[in-house]
């Protein structure tokens, strides 16, 4: 079986679940209070996207000088 065959059923059940999780009114709650509570807020998001601009910055970099 093909990868991308397994990485669309996989995207296909993460829905379904979703979609389950969400019709009920507690359990919709809880897991919105979990995102709020996972998500980065301030100067710690700023941290985050100041690292990933420096990691594809590298990554460019280390492209553009391994390519011959």
């Amino acid at each position: 079986m093909r990868p991308t065959y397994w990485i669309l059923g996989l995207a296909t059940l993460s829905i379904v679940i979703g979609l389950f999780v969400s019709r009920d009114p507690e359990r919709a709650e809880r897991l919105s209070q979990m995102y709020r509570d996972a998500a980065l807020t301030g100067e710690t998001r700023q941290m985050v996207i100041m690292g990933l601009a420096i990691a594809i910055g590298a990554f460019v970099v280390y492209l553009t000088m391994t390519r011959r």
